[in-house]
């Protein structure tokens, strides 16, 4: 091609390259904040800050005991299987 149009090829690439060069940036500098709002999030969750409290619901540690004996009240009592009768040999 002439070289013109091949100075303009290569200004059209170098155009499309910068562009290509920001979005990266956008991307990288998006990915960070999101890490940055997730981490904010699941710390808010977990330290009760993302609804209001209600004053009388039970602590967490009232809940797990609960859950814990119940557990362990199903893990103690057998499970009554009927027992499959044998086949004649």
């Amino acid at each position: 091609p002439p070289i013109e149009e091949v100075r303009e090829i290569i200004s059209q690439t170098d155009v499309a390259l910068d562009s290509v060069k920001e979005c990266m940036r956008a991307i990288e500098l998006s990915e960070r904040q999101f890490s940055a709002q997730r981490k904010n999030i699941l710390q808010a969750a977990f330290s009760g800050r993302l609804v209001p409290q209600d004053p009388s619901d039970e602590p967490a540690s009232v809940l797990l005991a609960r859950i814990r004996a119940s557990r362990a009240d199903k893990a103690s009592v057998p499970s009554r299987r009927p027992r499959k009768a044998k086949e004649p040999a």
